[in-house]
């Protein structure tokens, strides 16, 4: 966090967004500051594919597309997953535009809200969205 806070001050970012920086890596690392990318990337390629599949494998057995699908195209899948962490208030898809992704929601809940602010539906731990 002190690089974070050295950048902040070097940048003279103003009090508001300086917060949600913080904010945001208060959601992003839980208290556990450390890369999971990197150490990813540090550790052998038949080692990266089981520890993705053992912390992303029930995202994507919630989806019936994946039921039925090769084993070989699930673990394609979920070694493209990419770990995004959103904000209380973020808005990942706007109403209307065309998606090309798809989110499966780890962990935390996602508002589905019309354009008139509407909450239509709440998506929890374990859902799916996008496309």
């Amino acid at each position: 966090m002190k690089q974070v806070e050295e950048y902040m001050s070097y940048r003279k970012l103003p009090r508001e967004l300086r917060n949600k920086i913080v904010d945001y890596y208060e959601h992003r690392y839980n208290g556990k500051f450390f890369n999971e990318v990197e150490i990813l990337q540090e550790v052998s390629e038949c080692l990266r594919d089981q520890i993705i599949n053992y912390n992303c494998r029930s995202l994507v057995a919630a989806v019936p597309f994946f039921k039925d699908e090769d084993e070989n195209f699930v673990v394609d899948v979920l070694n493209r997953l990419k770990f995004e962490v959103f904000r209380p208030d973020d808005v990942i898809i706007k109403h209307g535009t065309f998606g090309t992704k798809m989110y499966f929601i780890r962990e935390g809940t996602v508002d589905i809200v019309l354009p008139d602010g509407s909450v239509v539906n709440t998506l929890t731990d374990g859902a799916y969205f996008g496309g």
